[in-house]
């Protein structure tokens, strides 16, 4: 029970450092400026449901996608942790990655409606850092407490994202522009050291003998 607590926490600290809804409240004011409070709670309501059902779909089906392709969960451990660490410097320098989405991809988006799925839940909530790392956590789940705890914690997640996102212009106003980079370099900061243990840890299950070192 504690292994699967212990495992949940973990998942849960590096989904939420991932995501990093306080990062992306400049983005979403700029993307819902032009609506009004009962419409920016409906994207917020339908860009936390994407997050939840992406994560929870990398979760159970993404095992499955890399044997289909032939690729072992160590590769893409280090394919993963690789990722993230781009990201989590990008989080340290407060700036936005392009590992989710890039300045020229946001301006082709701005028409669409349903801007709570595309681009804020895919891919800048729950991108391609969101869902290898839920692919490679998948894989330590041994037992119904791993899924249970997991599971509880997307919800939990998605809940936040919500919140957060339905109150951005006020969350973001009491932070201001100096909190909401503080808080971003403090994620990206716990980013760049799960990333490396999860090079590490795919490089030990690569070449075993560094398992005893």
């Amino acid at each position: 029970m504690y292994q699967a607590f212990e495992d949940t926490l973990k998942f849960t600290i590096t989904l939420i450092s991932i995501l990093n809804p306080i990062g992306i409240i400049p983005i979403f004011i700029d993307l819902t400026k032009r609506n009004s409070e009962s419409q920016i709670v409906r994207i917020a309501q339908s860009c936390s449901i994407a997050v939840v059902v992406t994560i929870i779909t990398s979760l159970f089906a993404g095992q499955y996608v890399l044997e289909f392709f032939g690729i072992s969960i160590a590769s893409f451990t280090i394919g993963g942790g690789i990722l993230l660490s781009s990201m989590a410097f990008s989080m340290i320098q407060a700036t936005s990655s392009n590992a989710k989405i890039n300045d020229t991809e946001i301006e082709e988006m701005q028409d669409l409606r349903e801007l709570g799925i595309v681009p804020l839940a895919i891919p800048l909530l729950s991108g391609p850092g969101a869902i290898s790392t839920s692919i490679i956590h998948a894989k330590s789940f041994s037992s119904p407490l791993h899924w249970i705890g997991a599971i509880s914690s997307v919800v939990l997640i998605g809940i936040l994202v919500r919140f957060i996102l339905a109150y951005s212009k006020r969350i973001g106003e009491k932070l201001g522009t100096i909190g909401q980079n503080v808080m971003t370099r403090i994620m990206g900061i716990i980013l760049l050291a799960i990333s490396i243990e999860m090079i590490i840890g795919g490089i030990k299950e690569i070449l075993p003998i560094l398992k005893g070192a």
